[in-house]
């Protein structure tokens, strides 16, 4: 609506404005194709972005394997193969905490509006750049005093371009209905088990299993390196992504942002004797094209219960390729049921 009348209704609340007018602009141009190409252009953006601070953390060439942790996940080759957010609001985070690292402050705010503007949950990982920035020593008062107005520029360019963004959001709806949702909240036990059982999915079973065996040595990061700039960010961002991921147990792809600074932590924690980051990051192509399944939720998507069930199939990236055979058209839906039909069965727990 927006590319072709100048018109805009949210897609789905609160609305993604900024993605939304990129993939209308680009499908009247060059179709799904181009705009495939612009998440696969989103992807490399954020590869890109991790590649830069990790190399400001001081790891050398061994940092690529934590960029090929991410690269190589199934979750994100979909996503960068896809004509949807996560990636874009990801590239526009990173490169914001990039950029207001390197002092371009108004630069910094408006990719923190844009990332906004693309998913509003990536208000998680923009609160994690400002209070990584804020820590600074107490006998340290100029730099202290120089953040805090870098801070205060950016933290305003960035709220005053997402209002911006967000007021045809606000006029189509007629008001503030357009940040609210109706979807129904159940125990903190459903939500955990939810939430849990779709981590365990993120870099599969027995990835999931490598990466518990890293847990020792990313605490003992977070505790001797917490003055490190990267360490502060990836460690806040993971702590509230997972909060709010817990709260909306939903989607994977939401699990993208906890994908990132994971592999940040990995990383920096395991930079130095990589041979278990290297295994993660083979279970993570191996993972692309068979998966092993130990749970069974009740009802998938909206589970409250789960029984042990093991078996094999055949991994997310795998299952996504037959599903877009399948579904050669679905892109041209006008209902949410017939796009649905394509990018829903690659969930996990799919029958």
């Amino acid at each position: 609506a927006i590319a072709r009348h100048g018109t805009y209704v949210p897609s789905r609340a609160p609305g993604s404005p900024v993605h939304e007018a990129m993939v209308g602009a680009l499908d009247l141009v060059g179709g799904p194709i181009l705009t495939n190409l612009a998440s696969l252009g989103a992807a490399i953006a954020v590869l890109w972005a991790l590649d830069v601070l990790l190399s400001q953390h001081g790891l050398g060439p061994e940092r690529r394997w934590a960029i090929a942790l991410v690269g190589f996940n199934p979750w994100f080759v979909i996503a960068a193969t896809s004509s949807v957010d996560y990636l874009f609001a990801l590239a526009f985070v990173l490169w914001a905490g990039v950029g207001l690292r390197a002092g371009y402050t108004v630069s910094a705010g408006l990719l923190g509006a844009l990332a906004m503007g693309c998913r509003i949950g990536s208000a998680t990982l923009l609160l994690a750049i400002i209070v990584a920035e804020m820590w600074v020593r107490a006998d340290d008062g100029d730099a202290r005093r120089a953040r805090r107005a870098r801070l205060v520029t950016a933290s305003l360019v960035s709220v005053a371009g997402t209002l911006a963004l967000f007021t045809p959001s606000f006029i189509a709806a007629g008001g503030l209905e357009f940040a609210s949702n109706d979807f129904s909240t159940s125990s903190l036990a459903v939500h955990l088990g939810r939430a849990g059982a779709k981590n365990l999915t993120l870099l599969g079973t027995v990835g999931s299993l490598a990466a518990l065996a890293a847990v020792p040595a990313v605490f003992r990061l977070v505790r001797g390196s917490w003055s490190g700039w990267v360490v502060r960010f990836a460690t806040i961002g993971l702590v509230l992504s997972q909060a709010l991921f817990m709260r909306f147990p939903w989607k994977m792809s939401h699990l993208l942002p906890c994908l990132v600074v994971g592999a940040i932590l990995l990383g920096a924690a395991l930079g130095g004797r990589p041979r278990l980051l290297v295994t993660i990051v083979l279970l993570q192509l191996l993972f692309c094209f068979v998966q092993l399944e130990v749970i069974r939720p009740d009802d998938p998507n909206r589970a409250t219960g789960a029984r042990i069930d093991v078996s094999v199939g055949w991994g997310p990236v795998a299952t996504d390729w037959q599903c877009r055979r399948e579904h050669r058209d679905a892109y041209r839906g006008r209902q949410k049921v017939e796009v649905e039909a394509a990018w829903k069965c690659a969930q996990p727990f799919s029958d």
